[in-house]
C-alpha cells in the first residue's frame, strides 16, 4: 500500500474520550487489496473502551471495525471482485498461513491485526481491505444492517462455541447490542427459552421485539427473580455479554450444575472467580473472541442469513445515524445509554 497524493477524511481518537476528524493520506491498494467507499460504520462495545481509554488502541488510526460499503479500486491480482459491489468487511488481517488460519480458526491466528485497532479501520471515509475480508452484502440488506452483521458475527460464534441444544435455556447478562444480538442468536440456534437482562428502558423495548422471552431489570436487587427462573427453569448457558467481575460471578451462580457460561463482554478489570463453584457444579467456563470457519460456512455467513431473516426487527437497533463530522457526538451518545442509544452508527459518505 502506498500514498496516493489524495486525502480523505477519518475519524481518529485524539486523546482519551476526544474523537478528532482530520485529513489523512488515502492510500492505493496493493496486491490482494481493495478501496472501500465506507457507507456505514457501527460503535461497538470495544470502541468504547478505546474512547474511555481503558484498552490500547494505536494513535492516529481511523478506528471502528462495524462497517459495510462498496468497493472503490481493486489492487492488482483481485479476482471476483468488481468496482461498485457491496459489501460487508469481516475486519481482520490475518497471516493466512499458520495452522489456525488453515483449519478456519483465523481469530487464533497469531498475526491477527484488527481494523480500528492496530491497523486503520472504518470511520473514514474509504477503507483499505484484504480481499479475503471481504463478504458480499445481499440486495434485501441496507448498509446500516451491512454493518450490524459484524456484530452479529460475534454472537453466532459465541453461540457455536456453547454447543447449544435445541430446547435449552440461555439467559443473557447485559442488554446492549451485543447481548441483544447474542440472545437473537441462541434463539435462532433452537433455544426454548431465552431470558435478557435490560439496564434501559429502550433494551427492554429491543428485547422484546425480538421475542425475547423474559426481560429483567439488570438492578434485579437482591437477584429474586433471576434466582427464582434459575430454580424453576434452570439456564443450560448463561453468556455474559458485559465483562465485568460481577456479572461473570453472577453468571456462574446462576447457570445450572453441569452447564456452560461464556464470557462474550471484552473486560478491561482482572477476573477473580468463585473456584470451588466452578469445580463443585462442573460448569464449563467458555470465553469467545470474534468469528471463524464452522465447518461448511463461516460464522459470518450464517450471520448474514440471521440479519436477512431478522432485517425488519433489527432496524430498530440502530437508533442513531450521525455522519462522519459529528463522529465525537456520536461517540458520546453511544457512551451515554441515557440518550436512548443501542446501536449508533457513523455515516461516513454524507
Amino acid at each position: 500500500m502506498q500514498a496516493m497524493g489524495e486525502t480523505m477524511r477519518a475519524a481518529v481518537l485524539a486523546a482519551p474520550g476526544r474523537i478528532e476528524v482530520r485529513e489523512i493520506p488515502l492510500l492505493e491498494p496493493g496486491a490482494g487489496e481493495v478501496l472501500l467507499r465506507v457507507r456505514a460504520c457501527g460503535i461497538c462495545g470495544s470502541d468504547l473502551h478505546f474512547f474511555r481509554g481503558e484498552l490500547p488502541v494505536r494513535p492516529d488510526n481511523p478506528i471502528g471495525h462495524e462497517f459495510a460499503g462498496e468497493i472503490e479500486r481493486l489492487g492488482p491480482a483481485i479476482d471476483g471482485w468488481a468496482p461498485g459491489q457491496r459489501v460487508a468487511v469481516e475486519p481482520v488481517w490475518v497471516c493466512n498461513d499458520c495452522d489456525y488460519c488453515r483449519r478456519g480458526e483465523p481469530q487464533l491466528c497469531q498475526k491477527r491485526r484488527l481494523m480500528g485497532a492496530s491497523v486503520p479501520g472504518g470511520l473514514a471515509e474509504f477503507a483499505l481491505v484484504p480481499d479475503y475480508a471481504l463478504r458480499p452484502l445481499p440486495d434485501e440488506l441496507d448498509y446500516a444492517l451491512g454493518a450490524l452483521v459484524e456484530p452479529a458475527a460475534v454472537a453466532v460464534h459465541a453461540l457455536h462455541l456453547t454447543e447449544l441444544f435445541a430446547g435449552e435455556h440461555v439467559l443473557v447478562l447485559g442488554g446492549g447490542s451485543i447481548g441483544l444480538l447474542a440472545a437473537l442468536a441462541a434463539r435462532s440456534a433452537g433455544a426454548d427459552f431465552v431470558a435478557v437482562t435490560c439496564r434501559y428502558e429502550q433494551q427492554s423495548r429491543a428485547a422484546t421485539a425480538l421475542a425475547v422471552d423474559e426481560t429483567i431489570a439488570a438492578d434485579d436487587s437482591p437477584g429474586r427473580r433471576l434466582a427464582s427462573l434459575a430454580q424453576s427453569s434452570p439456564f443450560d448457558v448463561v453468556v455474559d455479554s458485559v465483562g465485568s467481575p460481577e456479572t461473570l460471578q453472577r453468571a456462574l451462580a446462576l447457570a445450572r450444575p453441569g452447564g456452560r457460561v461464556l464470557l462474550l463482554g471484552v473486560p478491561t478489570r482482572p477476573l477473580a472467580l468463585n473456584g470451588l463453584s466452578l469445580m463443585l457444579k462442573e460448569v464449563r467456563l467458555l470465553a469467545s473472541s470474534s468469528y471463524c470457519q464452522a465447518g461448511d460456512a463461516s460464522d459470518f455467513q450464517r450471520a448474514t442469513e440471521l440479519v436477512l431473516a431478522n432485517r425488519d426487527v433489527l432496524q430498530g437497533l440502530v437508533t442513531h445515524s450521525l455522519p462522519l463530522a459529528q463522529a465525537q457526538d456520536a461517540f458520546q451518545m453511544a457512551a451515554d445509554k441515557h440518550s436512548g442509544s443501542i446501536k449508533v452508527q457513523v455515516l461516513p459518505q454524507e
